[in-house]
């Protein structure tokens, strides 16, 4: 993998990751991790001083406003970090010879229907939240430059935001079991993520697993796992009134990113989630 790299929200959950693992294996003269109180994206004329002085053959863009219900009263930062932002990191980018690599989501669909989306599917106009608009318009801008990646990926857990342990306190939880998905790890998105970088790779990706389950699935495997004594109540996403809407549906289909990688699965989610709950408790002995 060429150098520089810089990585953007390098302390977050995906970038931790990120950061953690390039680490490993760039020099420091080769890799720039930043995060918002070395580098406030908010600041075009900082970014481009920052980024033209470091010239990276790649950006790595793992920042965003992800609260998808805060999305809804802070609109305007949404609209800022998920849209604006991605936007003029393209365009520097491409500015600069740089490639970008920016992170979008399954939000970005209706949510409709029981099948996987492709990455040709049609996104229709009317979304689901504010969230999705604001990504979906990050990520449009972003494949505006041919030369740029951008990996769709969903459900995100890993050391830096383990949701499935912390359910052992409980004696009583909810889980949805009408939003379908993937649990994904950030450990194998960052290792696709390496992969693709190596092979130059451009255009957009999903990253999944090839199966997928509601969150009541996932959390039935995660209690058995752990032989926790949490009662688990199956629960309807209406009946939590949540102030943005969530697709039902986000089922997302690999079959492109495994012919990019010539490979032919990438996996299940549940042996992915076996392996983190597995390193937890050793961690944690």
């Amino acid at each position: 993998m060429e150098g520089p790299v810089l990585l953007l929200g390098a302390r977050g959950l995906l970038g931790s990751e990120i950061n953690s693992s390039f680490s490993s294996f760039l020099s420091k003269a080769n890799f720039y991790p930043q995060d918002s109180s070395s580098l406030d994206l908010t600041d075009h004329k900082t970014v481009l001083k920052t980024i033209k002085k470091i010239n990276p053959s790649w950006i790595i863009n793992a920042t965003a406003f992800a609260n998808v219900d805060g999305a809804e009263t802070e609109r305007n930062k949404a609209q800022i970090l998920n849209a604006e932002v991605p936007e003029q990191l393209a365009d520097l980018a491409s500015e600069l010879k740089s490639r970008l690599v920016h992170f979008s989501t399954e939000y970005v669909f209706s949510g409709e229907g029981d099948r996987p989306w492709s990455e040709t599917d049609a996104k229709l106009p009317v979304k689901p939240n504010w969230y999705a608009e604001t990504k979906l318009r990050g990520e449009n801008a972003v494949l505006r430059h041919p030369e740029h990646l951008v990996l769709r990926i969903q459900w995100l857990y890993g050391k830096k935001k383990n949701r499935f342990v912390s359910i052992g306190n409980k004696d009583r939880f909810t889980p949805l079991v009408d939003q379908f998905g993937a649990p994904t790890w950030t450990g194998d998105v960052v290792t696709a993520l390496s992969a693709l970088m190596k092979q130059k790779a451009s255009g957009l990706f999903h990253f999944a697993y090839d199966d997928f389950a509601s969150w009541f699935e996932v959390y039935e495997f995660v209690k058995s796992e752990l032989n926790l004594p949490v009662q688990l109540v199956p629960t309807r996403s209406q009946d939590l009134g949540f102030p943005a809407r969530r697709p039902l549906n986000g089922r997302l289909s690999n079959e492109k990113l495994k012919k990019q990688l010539g490979v032919k699965s990438l996996g299940s989610w549940k042996s992915s989630l076996r392996r983190f709950l597995q390193q937890v408790q050793i961690d944690q002995d």
